[in-house]
C-alpha cells in the first residue's frame, strides 16, 4: 500500500487528461455519464446532510481515490484507459452504498 501512495502522483489524471480521455474512449465516457447520473439521482433523493457527507467523499476521491483505484488497476495489468473507465464505474456502482452508510452513520447519532 505504502509503495501504492508513493507512486500515485505518476498515474495522476490531471484535468486536461480527463478530458482528453472522455474525448478518446467511448468506453471512458460511459462510464463517467453513469457516474454523473448516479450522482445527479442521489443529489436530488438524498436528505440535505446526507448529500453533504457524500459530496465531501466524492471529491477527495476526485482528488486522489480516483487516481489511487486507478493506480491498483494498473498494477495489476489493466492500461490507463481500463483503469480508469473501471475505477470510475466502479465508483458509480459503489456511491449509493455509500450513501446509504452515511445516512445509517447519521441516524445512529
Amino acid at each position: 500500500m505504502l509503495a501504492l501512495l508513493l507512486c500515485a502522483p505518476a498515474y495522476s489524471l490531471s484535468d486536461s487528461e480527463y478530458l482528453r480521455l472522455r474525448k478518446s474512449s467511448a468506453d471512458f465516457a460511459r462510464a463517467d455519464k453513469k457516474l454523473n447520473q448516479v450522482w445527479a439521482r442521489l443529489k436530488k433523493s438524498l436528505p440535505k446532510n446526507v448529500f453533504t457527507q457524500l459530496d465531501k467523499l466524492q471529491r477527495e476521491w476526485i482528488k486522489s481515490g480516483r487516481d489511487e483505484d486507478a493506480a491498483a488497476l494498473m498494477d495489476e495489468g489493466y492500461s490507463r484507459v481500463e483503469a480508469y473507465t473501471m475505477a470510475t464505474s466502479d465508483r458509480a456502482d459503489a456511491l449509493p452504498d455509500i450513501a446509504k452508510s452515511i445516512g445509517r452513520r447519521q441516524r445512529s447519532r
